[in-house]
């Protein structure tokens, strides 16, 4: 059993778009040895996200803690990352492979995957709340990096029947680098996650979603995509673990 040690942890809020894309784009994105698995089963993921294979997360950090209590970098940020359920045909392990990213932060290039790009990022929220317990948002998010860029526009009413505190006592969530499926971090999240669109639950609480992808990224977003699910999640804490060096198994990476 491997040993699992604090490496960092962030306080953020995200919207996180889970879509059906081209599998046959998607495929080359992972490592050799590893095969899509799109979201299945009878846990909230399972059920909401049903058929997805690529989450979208837009994460706007508000803290960022370290192992040692020093911050390399910017404090406060704005990225976009690109994560796909895959399985490894040799050991049917499941795990989630983060393939790219946005990110302002010039310090988090390539970041803790080996796959981040500097973009330039541009975002803005407004709530409105006119009638008790209901509160409409609109939010707008554009990346624009060197060789492409992401926008998303989205405006929806917070809230409705699946709201869901979870809190993880224990890391359980893996997810390794698609450049290098060697590196691995461990999630441990407590965050609300408030589904506002689920086609697979039949909820839509969106009045309106744009979301465009041009250049490195058009492979697999080549305007065939589906929206398979909108999730909000805010508040989002996250501590992550990764393997113990001293005691880690040969060849497993401490990023």
């Amino acid at each position: 059993m491997t040993v699992l040690s604090y490496s960092d942890g962030i306080a953020a809020s995200r919207t996180m778009l889970a879509l059906e894309a081209d599998p046959t784009a998607l495929e080359k994105r992972l490592p050799s040895g590893w095969k899509l698995a799109p979201y299945t089963g009878e846990d909230p993921r399972g059920t909401s996200l049903r058929g997805a294979n690529v989450i979208v997360p837009f994460c706007e950090v508000y803290a960022v803690r370290s192992r040692d209590g020093g911050v390399e970098g910017l404090q406060q940020l704005s990225c976009v990352a690109f994560v796909s359920r895959a399985r490894e045909r040799a050991t049917g392990e499941l795990a989630d492979l983060h393939w790219f990213a946005y990110t302002e932060d010039p310090a988090d290039v390539p970041g803790k995957f080996h796959d981040g790009v500097h973009a330039r990022i541009i975002r803005s929220q407004t709530f409105n709340k006119e009638q008790q317990g209901e509160t409409c948002v609109r939010e707008a998010f554009d990346a624009l990096g060197e060789d492409g860029d992401v926008s998303l526009s989205l405006d929806y009413v917070q809230g409705g029947d699946l709201v869901i505190w979870t809190t993880a006592a224990e890391p359980n969530t893996c997810l390794r680098a698609a450049s290098d499926p060697q590196i691995v971090r461990w999630y441990r999240e407590d965050h609300v996650m408030n589904v506002i669109r689920s086609d697979p639950l039949s909820i839509n609480r969106v009045s309106h979603l744009t979301f465009d992808v041009n250049g490195e990224l058009s492979d697999v977003f080549d305007g065939n995509q589906r929206v398979v699910a909108v999730v909000v999640q805010r508040p989002y804490i996250r501590h992550v673990f990764v393997p113990d060096r001293s005691v880690a198994a040969p060849g497993v990476q401490d990023e």
